[in-house]
């Protein structure tokens, strides 16, 4: 029966299945969009370099354009990445250069006097399309306006085809997500048609780097806002409904976080009469469309990991019932009035309270702090006689690189803030890396620091907060005295100059001739070469394991020499331990790696220093958390010192309850009493003779519940009884003895002794009183048991049935059929069924166990790493040394006044100069150190050289670093070509242009050294996803100016 939802799903889909029928216009489209505009940071220097390779001109620097900076550039860029950014750019593109915003159209007499917005149109209603060119454009109203100027009659027919959008390049936010659509198909984007039934529209793009859809608003300019209708503009949702031409989702979920409340159910009914019936109409015409599309099997694979991700997140974000950020700015596009009649100027109108809002006081970087997520790093784990520290607080590279210790970009930033890394003076390691929003928060962080310790530090201030930073500098003496320790560090004049640059570059406790400070309002660039007491090679190093952590980038995979890639998909953790150690120290060019990365049925990807700043990567579901192994995690060589003794990697062995969740399951307690009753009859240990139980006792960390519905009568259910205990065993023993599945027998006996004669045949289960036969009628009833045996999974959570009956009975029987692997990737399979609040909640009991875990294995902070990175203050003696009186009272009388005249009363002033006096001339008599070095500073400074090698370079470096073979680059090459080649077929297409480093044919390319310093120069990005980590050919990239240096690089290499 058709609903008011079926209409409006399917007019969300025609329009989606429009962006993909006119093959020429999206070549058209996509070769108007100037790149060169939108992102010039991603494709001008790197194309002219292939111009002139082409060219065989080796200027090819000299010759590359200066990158400019986009005029679509805003500053919230650094949030995005490759071609999420570059949507973020052709949205803003889009709004100012190809659509206007028409409230009414201007008037069509040429020599009309009026003005070109059209407020002089009066509107004369509306009529249906006459004009062959109104049909052709598939206009399903005309808007009829009259001049009051001339009195001429103007028509402004709401266009459905992209064409002819394209052509008149006019309308409101319908034509302008139908267009932009087909902009954003055109270059390659998975994209999707968003309707609001509220009356509105836009339109979603999946982010591959990201793993989930992005909301675009190309009338308003913006991406990423989903809380802009709701929490902005003030808008009533009720449906949100996203099409593709091969898909449909219901994403109202993630334009509110009122979906739970009564008003906004309230809404929905107008469309459906229930939510269940809502999901069926979704369902139903999700899986039309894909029948009509004749979806491909590894596409509708895809969708459907992408809608239960979504799912999940739904669910999670609903539960909270918060929006992540405050958004409250009214609409942009269209005029004042037309605003307020839809009322969506935002404001007053909102009704979110401050409830809604998550405050940023609740984040580590509002207390004036932040830091990266992995703070210590090794830039390199092998010999080292010396080290180079560079300070520059306006790098161009972003912030990161405002500090970079032997080239690693290290510096964790705050908006005005002060960058501080803390580098260990033995071996040259990354110890610390930690920003501040004020300078008493510096100084009490470097009082924790032990002495001897090498301190880099510069203050980023942004233009439009200077007012800010210079509040932040002001310090009373307790905290300033602190810095005493600094030797070089002159703090007077970092508070006489609080809008100016602070870079320093010292020891602390010590003054080495190789100090560095510099102050100025213009950024300055300071370097330092410093040669170490001992060579670093004598410091023992160890590997650190960082969970949920993932490198910025990685170096190749562990060559098949080592381990060939199929074992590596394999391998258990320890495996890849012992293998890594290997090729260590087997491998010439392992000299510059300084870890590897990896998780359960994942590679073993080595990384250079290159790979640092690590990044957070998504812990693994409870549902797929078996062990240790399932989650992504780096191993990264440090100092013993700051390496806990327990960080080892150890054989395991088969069982699989090692993985088991030390947390308990929070089940349905009233619901499954409700449903058994108060008690259950359990059996103990090795005794048959069953007892009762409180029936949540019985049923205590059951991740699912199996209702076994069974009598002794019945000759199905005497064979399929063995079967069923056979299948729990297993469970039992080897995949979850704790957090599985609890088999409760529902009797359908005929009398007690019945029941008790059989009960006996099940050692491991569960079982409702014979006495309780009126509940167990009722059970039957409930879950439509109409024959027996019948086995019903639920989930303990949520009560909810997981596996309905005829169902379960079948797949038992198949998975004891096929043995104990076969019961366990069913069991696994039942899991991932259970709904997604559930998972969430486990998620989120996962994590918290971890975190207390964690926090109880390093006894709540005193671990070996701290004890290495935080002194004894109590034990250390306070930097101070005898000072003449003469020197005291020069200084005193000199400070006196200033302070006085600073609003200082004479007795405070006259003591807060002594203080000063006595802490300034201190540190004149700290000591220079034993580690050599030497320093310079650069007032106005270019830009870095660029580092980036050619492709023709990273050609040859495959081919050196491979033992001069030729046969490997030319594999890497043509595999390469392959790729692109594709793409250039159909480059609309998403499913070309991404793939995993692991997969098999991409991996004649991630297998060889140096293969992804070659994938950069082909302006390849290469990013890590939740499953793996995946190359991308650029959205930007001009893929026939690519073609040819492939096809040009390849021939060198095959007649080489």
């Amino acid at each position: 029966m058709a609903t008011p939802l079926h209409g409006r799903i399917d007019s969300a889909i025609r329009t989606a299945k429009q962006w993909e029928s006119d093959k020429s216009l999206l070549k058209e489209i996509r070769e108007s969009i100037p790149m060169e505009l939108l992102v010039p940071e991603l494709v001008c220097e790197r194309e002219a370099e292939w111009r002139s390779f082409l060219n065989d001109d080796d200027t090819a620097t000299a010759a590359a354009p200066a990158v400019t900076k986009s005029p679509y550039y805003r500053d919230d860029d650094v949030n995005y990445e490759g071609d999420d950014l570059l949507l973020k750019r052709l949205t803003l593109y889009f709004k100012a250069e190809v659509m206007k915003w028409c409230n009414q159209p201007p008037c069509c007499n040429s020599t009309c006097t009026g003005n070109d917005d059209g407020k002089q149109m009066e509107s004369k209603g509306m009529r249906g399309p006459i004009t062959q060119e109104e049909k052709s454009g598939g206009a399903s109203r005309v808007e009829v306006y009259n001049c009051t100027l001339c009195n001429t009659e103007t028509v402004f027919p709401r266009y459905n085809s992209p064409r002819a959008l394209l052509s008149s390049k006019r309308g409101r936010c319908g034509e302008f997500a139908n267009l932009f659509g087909t902009y954003c198909r055109a270059l390659g984007f998975d994209t999707r048609y968003v309707l609001d039934f509220t009356d509105h529209v836009w339109v979603e793009v999946w982010s591959v780097r990201q793993q989930r859809w992005l909301h675009a608003d190309s009338c308003e300019g913006l991406i990423d806002r989903p809380n802009m209708y709701e929490q902005g503009w003030g808008k009533k949702l009720n449906y949100a409904v996203a099409a593709t031409h091969d898909s449909v989702a219901d994403v109202s979920k993630r334009y509110t976080r009122k979906f739970l409340s009564d008003e906004f159910q309230t809404r929905r009914r107008e469309f459906s009469p229930n939510e269940v019936m809502s999901d069926q109409v979704f369902m139903q015409m999700n899986g039309t469309v894909r029948q009509m599309s004749k979806v491909a099997k590894g596409r509708a694979e895809e969708l459907d990991k992408r809608a239960k991700m979504e799912e999940k997140f739904f669910n999670t974000v609903q539960s909270s019932g918060v929006w992540d950020s405050e958004y409250r700015e009214g609409r942009i596009s269209g005029s004042l009035a037309w605003k307020a009649a839809r009322r969506e100027l935002g404001g007053e109108d909102n009704d979110t309270s401050k409830t809604d809002e998550k405050k940023d006081g609740d984040d580590k970087a509002s207390a004036g702090e932040t830091s990266f997520w992995v703070e210590s790093f090794l830039p390199s784990p092998r010999r080292q006689n010396d080290m180079t520290i560079a300070v520059r607080p306006k790098a161009t590279e972003g912030k990161s690189w405002s500090i970079q210790v032997n080239g690693v970009p290290c510096a964790a930033t705050l908006s005005n803030g002060v960058a501080v890394v803390i580098v260990d003076e033995l071996t040259g390691c990354i110890l610390q890396s930690k920003a501040f929003v004020a300078w008493s928060s510096v100084a009490s962080f470097l009082d924790t620091v032990p002495d001897g310790r090498i301190v880099a530090l510069c203050s980023i201030a942004d233009d439009e907060e200077e007012e800010k930073k210079e509040s932040t500098n002001k310090i009373n003496f307790s905290d300033s005295s602190k810095f005493g320790r600094l030797g070089g560090f002159d703090y007077d004049k970092v508070t006489s100059s609080p809008k100016d640059f602070v870079s320093f570059i010292g020891r602390l406790a010590f003054h080495p001739t190789w100090s560095s400070f510099h102050v100025s309002s213009e950024s300055s660039s300071m370097e330092v070469s410093i040669q170490f007491d001992k060579p670093t090679a004598s410091t023992a190093y160890k590997l650190r394991s960082e969970k949920n952590t993932v490198p910025a980038v990685v170096y190749s995979r562990l060559p098949d020499y080592i381990m060939p890639l199929n074992t590596q998909l394999l391998a258990s953790n320890y495996q890849k331990r012992v293998a890594f150690e290997a090729y260590m120290e087997k491998d010439s060019m392992s000299s510059s790696i300084v870890g590897y990365t990896t998780r359960s049925d994942a590679p073993v990807y080595l990384i250079q220093n290159s790979g640092f700043p690590f990044r957070t990567a998504n812990g693994p579901t409870q549902a797929n958390a078996e062990s240790d192994d399932s989650s992504w995690t780096t191993y990264h060589y440090l100092p013993d010192a700051i390496v806990p003794d327990d960080d080892v990697v150890e054989e395991q062995n088969n069982s699989k309850n090692s993985g088991t969740p030390n947390f308990d399951i929070p089940i349905a307690d009233d619901y499954f009493m409700g449903l058994l009753g108060s008690q259950l009859l359990v059996k103990n240990g090795n005794s048959s003779t069953p007892t009762l139980l409180d029936t949540p006792n019985a049923l205590t960390n059951s991740r699912l519940i199996a209702l076994y519905f069974s009598a002794s009568w019945c000759g199905p259910c005497r064979g399929f009884t063995p079967m069923l205990i056979e299948f729990h065993n297993v469970l039992k023993e080897e995949v979850a003895s704790s957090h599985g599945l609890e088999i409760v027998f529902v009797s359908s006996d005929r009398s007690d002794a019945e029941f008790q004669q059989y009960y006996k045949k099940m050692p491991s289960f569960k079982a409702m009183p014979f006495s309780q036969r009126e509940l167990a009628q009722r059970a039957k009833s409930l879950f439509g048991v109409r024959g027996i045996p019948s086995l019903v999974i639920i989930d303990s959570l949520s009560g909810r049935i997981v596996v309905s009956p005829d169902e379960s009975r079948r797949e038992v029987h198949q998975a004891c059929q096929y043995g104990e692997k076969a019961i366990e990737r069913l069991f696994h399979s039942w899991l991932d069924k259970v709904p997604e609040e559930s998972k969430s909640m486990l998620d989120i009991l996962a994590l918290s166990c971890a975190e207390a875990d964690e926090t109880a294995k390093t006894g709540g902070g005193n671990t070996k790493a701290e004890t290495y990175l935080k002194r004894a203050i109590e034990k250390e003696a306070t930097v101070s040394s005898p000072l003449s009186k003469d020197d005291i009272a020069a200084r005193v009388k000199e400070l006196f006044p200033q302070l006085v005249a600073q609003g200082l009363a004479p007795n405070e002033a006259a003591a807060e100069a002594i203080k000063q006096a006595t802490l300034q001339q201190s540190d004149s008599k700290l000591d220079s150190g034993h580690m050599g070095g030497e320093s310079k500073i650069v007032t106005h400074y270019d830009p870095p050289v660029k580092t980036d090698m050619s492709v023709a370079t990273t050609a040859d470096n495959i081919y050196r670093m491979n033992s001069d073979d030729k046969d490997k680059v030319v594999a890497v090459l043509s595999t390469a070509q392959k790729y692109v080649a594709n793409v250039q077929k159909d480059p609309t297409n998403p499913r070309f242009r991404n793939f995993r480093l692991s997969n098999k044919v991409f991996d004649k390319i991630t297998s060889n050294a140096g293969s992804m310093e070659l994938l950069k120069s082909l302006n390849f990005s290469v990013f890590h996803s939740d499953i793996d980590f995946v190359a991308s050919i650029p959205l930007s990239v001009d893929l026939e100016l690519l073609g040819k240096v492939l096809g040009k690089v390849l021939a060198t290499h095959q007649h080489r």
